[in-house]
């Protein structure tokens, strides 16, 4: 069967506003999917689909997902300070293992951000440096894959 080729992002970001959440869910899923070819369109929704991430309403996936969507749509904008904070919200669905220019980016950002941080701390002698969870959860999972993938060279090369 031919792949349908999409020209608008217009009808999923029209059931971003209706009141069923599967339907909210399957735009959501669909635009980010979508969002390198169409993400100037997805921009004129940001708000709604921001609305979507903090609303409790909506389940702990779907809001991650939001959250996700958003933070690609602030990457294409060249806003990277943002686009990293709603990585952080997008949870695990920010996969630190993805080859792309969109997961590169935030994941040298988030390691500067990082680094930052704890630089500071140790300056100034503070144990307790204020450095988001999240953020620290991403180097950590970037880390961990990083080991694995040492480890399969390491067993490849016995």
């Amino acid at each position: 069967m031919p792949e349908t080729m999409v020209s608008s992002a217009g009808g999923l970001l029209a059931m971003l506003n209706e009141s069923h959440p599967l339907l909210k869910q399957h735009a959501l899923y669909n635009l980010n999917n979508l969002v390198d070819r169409f993400w100037p369109e997805i921009s004129t929704s940001v708000p709604i689909i921001e609305s979507l991430y903090e609303d409790d309403e909506f389940d702990l996936h779907q809001r991650q997902l939001a959250a996700l969507l958003v933070s690609k749509v602030f990457y294409y904008l060249g806003e990277l300070n943002d686009s990293l904070s709603y990585a952080l919200g997008a949870g695990s669905l920010f996969d630190v293992s993805e080859d792309s220019d969109y997961v590169h980016t935030l994941l040298a950002k988030a390691i500067d951000e990082y680094a930052s941080l704890k630089s500071k701390a140790a300056e100034s002698n503070s144990d307790g440096a204020e450095v988001d969870p999240r953020l620290e959860a991403i180097v950590e999972r970037l880390l961990d894959n990083t080991n694995k993938l040492w480890e399969l060279q390491l067993n490849v090369d016995d």
